[in-house]
């Protein structure tokens, strides 16, 4: 192996003496030829790709104290459910009692998504957001609340009548203004 790095692409010239042409001329051609076959280049791809798909060490490790944490809880509450399971109970009163222990846990765990309001529309193109962060806009967040209190049937301005018999968003003093002139 040693003996196979010795060849005429070998070289300790110090780039920083050499002109910049004569250094982008050989970063260009002298590079050594290396005979291999497609079906080689192909599954030597292959080994690199799986190597870059598969999660970094220190998101293996969240994922694993995270599933350790859950697992705590779980078996906590398992021997609540043996206690439950044990009383002097209906079935069906034991299974609701059980399913609300389980339900309540996992509604502990659970990752809730955040928003981050922008100031303008463009910024949200830009910015990095992890990983439950969603990137909106004040007009976004707005009309979805809008859209929210319309289905309950709570609010929006269209159609409702404001004080004095006027419609709301309507300037009625306008008019009076305009009578006097």
């Amino acid at each position: 192996m040693i003996d196979g790095s010795y060849n005429r692409y070998t070289f300790n010239d110090d780039k920083d003496k050499l002109p910049t042409w004569f250094v982008e001329d050989e970063a260009k051609h002298f590079t050594p030829f290396i005979n291999a076959s497609k079906e080689e280049i192909a599954i030597e791809k292959e080994t690199i790709k799986t190597y870059n798909t598969r999660p970094s060490k220190k998101v293996e490790e969240a994922k694993a104290r995270k599933n350790k944490r859950i697992g705590k809880a779980m078996a906590k509450i398992r021997t609540k459910a043996t206690v439950i399971a044990d009383q002097d109970l209906n079935e069906s009163s034991k299974m609701r009692q059980i399913q609300k222990l389980y339900k309540k846990e996992k509604a502990k765990h659970k990752e809730e998504k955040s928003y981050v309001v922008n100031k303008t529309f463009k910024s949200s193109g830009n910015i990095k957001s992890g990983r439950n962060v969603k990137m909106v806009d004040a007009r976004m967040r707005k009309d979805t609340r809008n859209d929210k209190y319309r289905k309950n049937g709570k609010g929006g301005k269209k159609g409702s009548m404001g004080k004095h018999g006027t419609k709301a968003g309507s300037n009625h003093k306008k008019g009076k203004n305009k009578a006097k002139e």
